[in-house]
């Protein structure tokens, strides 16, 4: 475990595996959350974080977690050597996200906050985001998975009893 890919859907915990697993194998941990928004949850443009996150990929050793662009999450693929896709239900996305707001509402912050943004005022984004990759990308990510998955160590996480196990 050298350069790990973790995927899946929004407030899966991949952010919490993937530090940890940084932690545990010596890795430089990556979030693509952190490459993509400026404060104020503005979006970088498109072409920057493709380019910054290769840049990340052609080195050694890595965790990056998260989406980003579609050609750049293929390359990291191609470069990864254990993938992880995180695929809790659906509702144990939405119920995590809950969680993740609610501690937001009491002050707590996230384990990866986004410098300059206010939780609060994405939470309807959130779940309309995990609603959208559920129904709309997730088949695509399926699909770009299986080009992979035979050729790489792979970790299809269905259970947070799995995830945490997966985490040490």
């Amino acid at each position: 475990m050298k350069r790990v890919a973790i995927v899946g859907n929004t407030a899966g915990g991949k952010s919490t595996l993937g530090r940890k697993l940084a932690q545990l194998h010596g890795l430089t941990y990556h979030s693509v959350d952190q490459i993509q928004w400026r404060p104020g949850w503005v979006a970088a443009p498109e072409p920057e974080v493709g380019l910054h996150l290769d840049r990340i990929t052609a080195g050694d050793r890595w965790v990056v977690d998260g989406w980003g662009p579609r050609t750049s999450m293929e390359r990291r693929l191609e470069a990864a050597d254990t993938i992880i896709f995180i695929d809790l239900p659906l509702w144990v996305h939405f119920w995590l996200a809950a969680e993740r707001q609610i501690a937001a509402a009491r002050g707590e912050g996230r384990v990866d906050p986004i410098e300059g943004c206010n939780d609060l005022e994405i939470t309807r984004r959130i779940f309309e985001g995990i609603w959208q990759i559920d129904q709309h990308l997730k088949p695509d990510l399926i699909q770009l998975l299986e080009r992979y998955k035979s050729q790489r160590d792979y970790r299809h996480i269905t259970s947070l009893e799995a995830l945490d196990a997966l985490a040490g």
